[in-house]
């Protein structure tokens, strides 16, 4: 599973159901964060029970780029849960 940016509380949950054997996130909970997101309660502890339940994680790829178009889209689009 590739994504834009590090899962939100709901999706780090579901990531542990879904049957992937590998999750791999561009920006971080604190990009997210910056342009107005609120991903909830995500700890370093969720990504070492996946890793424990035998999901490899890999994050910070291409962080900066993944982090710029979280920024763009803070421009331009709707912050769903805004704080």
């Amino acid at each position: 599973l590739f994504t834009s940016c590090e899962p939100c509380a709901m999706c780090l949950g579901a990531t542990l159901w879904s049957g992937v054997t590998r999750l791999v996130c561009g920006a971080t909970k604190a990009d997210a964060s910056a342009i107005g997101f609120d991903e909830g309660p995500v700890f370093e502890e969720s990504y070492t029970h996946l890793e424990e339940a035998g999901i490899e994680v890999k994050r910070q790829v291409l962080r900066k780029e993944a982090a710029a178009v979280l920024e763009n889209y803070g421009k331009i689009g709707v912050i769903y849960n805004a704080r």
